[in-house]
């Protein structure tokens, strides 16, 4: 009777020969008939050579970088088998080698089947690409957006792949699942992780139509988001906006970002928007003042009137501009002098460049930019027809709106109801008539 025993891939470092400049070769036996041998691209004096423990045996700083750089190196290749494994690839000399060169930074000559290199070849042809209004040219939040993506790759390759560059033909259903596990265990929140892996989805079909190989799973990656329930819409009602504005701040930073603040929440424009607003925005249509802009996300050319709280704000000219960096960090501050302090569910860092976490805090540590657009939807949502506000705010679509405030299309219907309650005649009231009984005599 014959058994037969599975052998499993072993990797080994190992010299060729006795040489004082030795190269350092890669052993990889994948199997019985697979066998695959590679120069490592490090070197050493032979004679210094630990063959069992297959590293320098001297203890000085070169010896022990050289060291760490041959574990990283096993690491790396071992972790490469493994993602071949699940994707099904032929192992051969040729990804042998073409591991090793990642390891070392030699991209080869096709460097686009790698993962972050396709991503920045996509960033640099942003301004050719198509957008979602079928014009040429991706906007700045999309290219911050891509960087910012990009970014997160390379962190994933260096905390979860130990440095090992992710190839795009590597991305298949399980790699998905994988990294988005390990954003959610980060505490990203579910929108941001959602934006990664449509960006993922988005990179791979571009690389696919340039004849880059990818998995057949690609189609069927599925993005995730989340809906805020009405609870976790953050705005300020009009009783916090006059107390921002009766705050006791003296700062002149913080006294100019509030001026943009309030006036955001009375215009209803997204950050970017607000913070390029200048005085030749201001205009006169049939004698109410108004600004007009252009979008930057949606292309859309908007109108908005100032409200009379708008031209007391400004009165004295407008705000002097700051970065959207700024204005985030200072409104904080603002709202803390103005003591808009309840407690909030919402998202706030903890850390400098450490992802958001979710939490009940006090309501000023969980502001930015958002608060004013979503502030000037929820305080005027059933004041101003709907279509008026959404020509305003420039959200796509009623649906669209009615989500970004927390609200349903029931509570639009029972909008409609009351308004056209209003516009309804009133019932006349029943006249009574007086019926005397006269007594008979």
């Amino acid at each position: 009777m014959f058994f037969y025993y599975e052998i499993m891939a072993t990797l080994k470092l190992l010299l060729r020969n006795k040489n004082r400049n030795s190269n350092i070769y890669v052993r990889y036996s994948i199997d019985r008939k697979t066998l695959l041998w590679r120069k490592s691209g490090f070197i050493i004096d032979a004679k210094n050579w630990d063959d069992a423990k297959e590293k320098s045996k001297l203890r000085d700083e070169d010896s022990r970088n050289l060291n760490t750089d041959l574990r990283n190196l096993k690491s790396a290749l071992e972790n490469a088998y493994n993602a071949g494994i699940s994707s099904g690839i032929e192992f051969t000399g040729e990804w042998l080698q073409f591991q090793i060169d990642l390891f070392n930074n030699k991209i080869p000559v096709v460097a686009f089947d790698v993962l972050t290199t396709y991503i920045q070849k996509y960033i640099d042809e942003a301004p050719f690409k198509q957008n979602a209004k079928k014009q040429l040219g991706l906007s700045n939040g999309r290219v911050q957006n891509l960087k910012l993506f990009k970014n997160t790759i390379i962190r994933y390759e260096t905390d979860v792949l130990k440095n090992r560059s992710i190839l795009i033909k590597e991305i298949d259903l399980k790699f998905i699942e994988k990294y988005k596990m390990w954003l959610f265990g980060l505490g990203y929140s579910t929108n941001y992780v959602g934006k990664n892996i449509a960006n993922i989805r988005t990179i791979c079909l571009d690389a696919s139509k340039n004849d880059i190989e990818t998995s057949p799973q690609i189609k069927n990656i599925k993005g995730v988001s989340e809906s805020k329930e009405p609870e976790d819409i953050v705005f300020l009602s009009e009783e916090e906006q006059e107390a921002i504005k009766n705050a006791p701040i003296i700062r002149e930073a913080l006294i100019n970002a509030r001026k943009w603040l309030l006036l955001g929440c009375l215009i209803g424009q997204r950050g970017g928007d607000l913070l390029n607003i200048t005085s030749k925005n201001i205009k006169e249509l049939g004698g109410v003042k108004i600004i007009e802009l252009k979008q930057q996300k949606t292309g859309k050319l908007v109108a908005v009137p100032l409200l009379p709280e708008a031209l007391k704000i400004l009165e004295d000219g407008m705000p002097y501009k700051i970065s959207l960096v700024h204005f985030n960090e200072y409104i904080k501050e603002v709202c803390k002098a103005a003591k808009i302090s309840m407690p909030t569910k919402g998202r706030k860092k903890l850390k400098h460049n450490q992802p958001t976490i979710k939490g009940v805090f006090p309501k000023y540590e969980v502001l930015s930019s958002h608060v004013c657009r979503r502030s000037f939807c929820s305080n005027y949502y059933g004041r101003i027809p709907t279509t008026v506000l959404i020509g305003i705010t420039g959200h796509g679509t009623e649906r669209m709106f009615l989500n970004y405030i927390g609200k349903t299309t029931y509570d639009n219907a029972h909008q409609m109801l009351e308004y056209f309650s209003k516009l309804a005649p009133k019932p006349k009231k029943a006249e009574m008539e007086v019926i005397r009984n006269e007594v008979k005599q």
